[in-house]
């Protein structure tokens, strides 16, 4: 398997970094609210990286990642990622979007179709009427980073799993999480939420 140390590409108001594993056909892979390329799941990631060269992207501001602090759309995000596509010089790819960066890759296909092979997505919606969104009690749980780091990393898995699975996963896995949410800026979240709200609408 190929990889390459995190590179960045200078965009506006921001140096969008991403980092390559694999090889094989092109897949962006685009990450969910609050996270950052260094939060997908070890064996997704192999498993994936055993057949395709995936570009894993940190949205601008968060991970590895720089911004300028000012507020953000999910428009923006989405040139962000085309301008990664053109600056590796690859003629289209496909996109892979967890949750947030499902809206990303959806964006992504609509304003930049020429990069786009395919999407796949995961976690996510097209927004609109007829979607189905999260509950004001779930998502206010969701941008919740009051706490230690701890106990936001076994409030977060205790929203998205049953609760024996998210103690297990919490055992197993509660040290990396916390570890991931240590490094959130508050204001940064608040971005992220702030695209997400606006970006139901736009896809």
């Amino acid at each position: 398997m190929l990889s390459e140390p995190s590179a960045t590409v200078q965009v506006d108001g921001a140096q969008i970094a991403y980092s390559r594993v694999g090889n094989g056909l092109p897949l962006l892979v685009l990450n969910g609210f609050a996270a950052t390329n260094a939060d997908w799941d070890p064996s997704f990631i192999d498993g994936l990286a055993s057949s395709n060269e995936l570009i894993l992207v940190d949205n601008r501001g968060i991970g590895r990642s720089t911004d300028d602090g000012k507020p953000f759309n999910i428009a923006r995000l989405a040139d962000d990622a085309a301008r990664v596509i053109d600056a590796l010089g690859f003629e289209h790819t496909s996109v892979l979007g967890w949750s947030m960066g499902g809206f990303i890759a959806q964006m992504l296909a609509l304003e930049h179709p020429h990069c786009v092979n395919k999407l796949i997505l995961l976690s996510t919606d097209s927004g609109g009427a007829d979607a189905d969104l999260a509950s004001a009690d779930v998502w206010s749980q969701l941008v919740d980073i009051s706490g230690t780091p701890h106990e936001q990393a076994r409030r977060l898995l205790s929203l998205l799993f049953p609760s024996d699975v998210a103690e297990s996963i919490y055992r197993q896995f509660g040290d990396i999480v916390a570890a991931a949410r240590a490094r959130l800026f508050p204001a940064l979240v608040d971005r992220q939420a702030a695209a997400m709200n606006a970006g139901v609408t736009m896809v």
